[in-house]
């Protein structure tokens, strides 16, 4: 798999189906296996280079019209997950469509959305979510 900084520089800022989107979207002669497997190595070297975080599961920093004011945003750190790398990868990885065989199976859908939010770090600093 090829094309990391490209990735990243079009995943910024968006969900992490972006991200996936992104490494599938540079690398079109990859198998959905590779792609699967270059996704979650990414993942975990933004995670261990403090690039990304997520939110934290539960955290109540979600706006929506039945949550208009939430009680966190993403710049409390009580609303990011700390957890170790190691866990965050093994939740993320655990909760995968085994099922899915296509980058547009319905169920990596449902899987994404399931995740927590991630929260991308600039270089300043900021941070940036969708």
């Amino acid at each position: 798999m090829d094309h990391e900084s490209e990735i990243v520089r079009d995943a910024f800022g968006l969900w992490i189906s972006g991200l996936f989107s992104a490494v599938c979207g540079w690398n079109p002669g990859g198998s959905f296996l590779e792609k699967k497997e270059f996704f979650f190595m990414l993942l975990e070297k933004l995670l261990r280079e403090g690039r990304v975080m997520f939110i934290a599961p539960g955290a109540d920093c979600y706006v929506s019209p039945a949550n208009p004011k939430p009680k966190l945003t993403v710049e409390d750190p009580e609303a990011r997950w700390s957890a170790p790398v190691s866990e965050i990868m093994s939740y993320v990885r655990g909760r995968w469509p085994e099922e899915a065989n296509d980058q547009n199976d319905i169920e990596l859908t449902y899987y994404f959305y399931e995740l927590p939010g991630l929260i991308w770090v600039r270089e300043d600093g900021r941070l940036v979510v969708s």
